[in-house]
């Protein structure tokens, strides 16, 4: 479940680079600004600051087409998601339920399928699309309608959707902007955008800086601030915008603070199975899940999450 390099969505024509040849530069990818802070190098490639919105960023293009990096994305372990997951993607979908006018909804990025899955169950008629050849076969096989490639090369019908969702994709991409006036363009109006992707300015990201796993280029192109996001959804068209702000992993915190002295240690963490574990851990009895509602609701109000889940009506 991670606008755009060329081929990842949305009628990006930024072909595969060799790293030889010289690298295409971009302002920020939130709100345009070319005025930026180096914060920085990680995996050879530099991160900045937007001095207007505060978005996190790489202004240097990866020398790959999303075709290319993405073609066995879901190879390796990526098509299997802890229950637990799939019982809070039904309670999310439910949700939905007050947008539904055409019934139809799609996910972007949709990867396992597993929120295709769970917006079934709550009885949507789905469409999924994702740039990956294993993912795209795979989730056929469930039974869903998929398009392999990129979102704009699929060609749906302006307004087809109530509900258009998109987890843990925009940071991946390398004009995220050229993906959202997309989405934009297939929403009816009145219909719901559903995004989440990690925050740039979350708790994580203030306490470790490159040394949060999450700042990873060329896996994580960009990593939003809410100024940013904001702004990138209000220029593609949408009206009513709604963060949350949640999540967090204090085991990364504390490991990321106590090896700050030893990075090649540090390197090994493996931020997916460890948010795993811990979600699974505190979803396991009342008074863990009742810590967690407590611990997100002063992430939320503080902002200070790691995680932006975005709610935008078109």
């Amino acid at each position: 479940m991670e606008d755009q390099l060329e081929e990842q969505f949305a009628g990006q024509r930024l072909l595969a680079m060799d790293p030889r040849t010289e690298k295409a530069s971009r302002p920020c990818p939130a709100c345009e600004s070319s005025t930026a802070r180096s914060v920085g190098t990680k995996n050879e490639l530099e991160i900045v600051s937007c001095l207007e919105c505060g978005t996190l960023y790489t202004p240097y293009s990866p020398w790959y087409s999303s075709a290319r990096y993405y073609v066995d994305y879901h190879d390796h372990g990526g098509l299997s998601e802890p229950a637990f997951v799939r019982k809070r993607l039904e309670e999310i979908t439910a949700g939905f339920s007050r947008y539904r006018q055409t019934n139809q909804l799609l996910d972007v990025g949709c990867g396992s399928g597993t929120l295709l899955e769970a917006a079934r169950a709550n009885g949507w008629t789905v469409n999924g699309v994702d740039v990956s050849p294993t993912a795209a076969q795979y989730v056929r096989s469930l039974g869903f309608e998929v398009f392999q490639g990129e979102l704009q090369d699929a060609g749906f019908p302006a307004q087809q959707f109530d509900v258009i969702t998109a987890g843990e994709l925009l940071e991946h991409l390398f004009e995220p902007g050229l993906i959202i006036k997309e989405i934009a363009r297939l929403l009816r109006p009145g219909g719901l955008f559903w995004t989440t992707t990690p925050h740039g300015h979350g708790l994580s990201a203030r306490m470790l800086g490159l040394k949060w796993s999450v700042i990873c280029p060329p896996e994580h192109l960009q990593l939003f601030s809410i100024a940013g996001l904001k702004n990138l959804l209000l220029r593609a068209g949408f009206r009513e915008i709604r963060f949350n702000t949640e999540g967090g992993n204090p085991l990364e915190i504390w490991y990321g603070l106590k090896k700050s002295n030893r990075r090649s240690e540090h390197q090994q963490f493996d931020r997916v199975a460890a948010g795993y574990q811990l979600n699974e851990t505190l979803t396991k009895s009342r008074y863990r899940k009742a810590l967690k509602n407590t611990v997100n609701s002063f992430l939320n109000v503080s902002q200070l999450g790691d995680s932006l889940k975005v709610f935008s009506v078109r």
